[in-house]
């Protein structure tokens, strides 16, 4: 009895050891096709919502699954971007997409989100560049809403709007396969779909075709299923905006047109235009002589060939301008030069002036702390005044000379006499008969 027992827990301990091993087996076989041995990476995206997303919820690749998610959190976050290059310019030449669709890149560097409209265009300036726009607010043109097409705008543009740099967003951190991730690049585009029509939440990648992306980089976004609803939304709610304002002037018009004065306005004008069109038609009235009468049509064409012809004498007389304005720039170069020298060579004279080794008159003068050289100016000024008073008063040789009548007289008698002397003629018309060059006097015959 002791020895069946014995075989009977050999039995089951030898079953279960095989049970084990084929469950081991099949463990490891599919661990293995799950990828949980493989090397992973963890890269981020960043949604606006995650709605039945979870951790453990796969990642794929174009439909193949290259891991998992493995964490939620949320973040507020700002996205540098550049303003010249962001969504400019063609692929591979200098054009960067750093901000995800829904964004734009604001002038301070960061991308951007438009606040939303809010339908009353009494609360927005009227615009054609950003520099109209107050500060913190973007002008929405024709060219904005060409680069950034994706940027959720429900009115006309030309009008300034705010924006908001810093974004709410949940942060996905998906664990990759290190295999993988050679095909994931930085225009790669990540987006949550469903697993089948009742399958779980999902992250899709798209393979890109740019820069391979680095463990922990991040992989931007696409708006899901419902944000695009949610989009499509707001731009019916703007249109049906726009249309009951259209019917509303419609209605406006209508009410308007309904108006008997307004019909009688319209029927006395329409009656004045017909009357106008029937006068210029037998060429009464001002018009019509204008458009009927030769010689005026002759005047009129006299008055346009002397419109041209003074158009004509004045592009010549502004040709002639034009080339006076030339001879004056070039004449005007010179003088300037020469003034340049002029006000060098004075500039250098101040120097001279100014240096107190100088032995100048003038620096010795500017130099003179002591003022010894302007008292012996003085002094010298002051003897030669004091001659010329005494002088003045007769005084010494020469005041004597100059006061006393005698010496005068004296003077006057002597000329006379230098006159009256025969000899002294006869010595000047000797000397004028032996000048040659004086055709006045005849030369002697030798």
């Amino acid at each position: 009895m002791a020895r069946i027992d014995e075989a009977r827990r050999s039995l089951i301990v030898g079953a279960a050891v095989i049970a084990f091993g084929i469950l081991f087996v099949v463990a490891i076989a599919v661990f293995q096709s799950k990828g949980l041995f493989k090397d992973k990476v963890e890269i981020t995206a960043d949604f606006r919502q995650v709605s039945g997303l979870k951790p453990g919820s796969p990642v794929q690749l174009e439909g193949i699954e290259i891991g998992m998610v493995k964490e939620r959190r949320f973040v507020e976050i700002e996205y540098p971007c550049d303003p010249d290059t962001e969504d400019r310019g063609r692929f591979g030449q200098g054009r960067t997409d750093h901000c995800d669709r829904t964004l734009f890149c604001a002038p301070e560097g960061k991308c951007a989100e438009l606040d939303p409209y809010s339908f009353n265009k009494d609360l927005y300036l009227r615009c054609e560049q950003d520099d109209q726009c107050r500060e913190g607010e973007v002008c929405v043109t024709d060219e904005f809403r060409r680069r950034y097409r994706r940027v959720s705008w429900n009115s006309n543009k030309g009008l300034c709007d705010g924006y908001v740099t810093g974004h709410k967003r949940i942060q996905v951190v998906m664990a990759v396969y290190a295999d993988r991730m050679q095909h994931i690049r930085d225009d790669s585009r990540a987006t949550i779909s469903q697993n089948g029509v009742l399958g779980d939440q999902l992250v899709q990648l798209s393979v890109g075709r740019g820069t391979q992306i680095e463990p922990g980089g991040q992989v931007q976004t696409i708006p899901a299923m419902i944000e695009e609803l949610d989009n499509i939304k707001d731009r019916a709610d703007g249109m049906f905006d726009k249309v009951e304002s259209t019917i509303g002037g419609v209605a406006e018009l209508a009410k308007t047109m309904g108006d008997p004065k307004t019909v009688r306005n319209i029927q006395d004008l329409l009656a004045n235009a017909n009357d106008v069109t029937r006068r210029t038609a037998e060429g009464t009235g001002t018009l019509g002589s204008l458009l009927n009468n030769e010689s005026t049509a002759k005047d009129f064409s006299a008055s346009l060939r002397n419109v041209r012809e003074s158009a004509s004498g004045l592009d010549r007389s502004l040709e002639r301008a034009r080339s006076g304005l030339q001879t004056f720039e070039q004449d005007l170069e010179p003088a300037v030069q020469r003034g340049r020298e002029s006000i060098a060579k004075v500039s250098h004279a101040v120097e001279d002036i100014r240096d107190p080794n100088s032995k100048s008159l003038a620096a010795e003068l500017l130099s003179d702390p002591e003022g010894k050289l302007v008292g012996h100016v003085e002094q010298t000024l002051g003897g030669a005044r004091r001659l010329t008073a005494g002088i003045n008063a007769g005084e010494g040789t020469a005041g004597r000379l100059l006061r006393d009548p005698k010496v005068y007289d004296d003077l006057v008698g002597f000329f006379q006499g230098l006159q009256r002397s025969g000899a002294i003629k006869f010595l000047v018309r000797w000397a004028r008969a032996r000048d040659t060059r004086d055709p006045r006097i005849p030369r002697a015959i030798d």
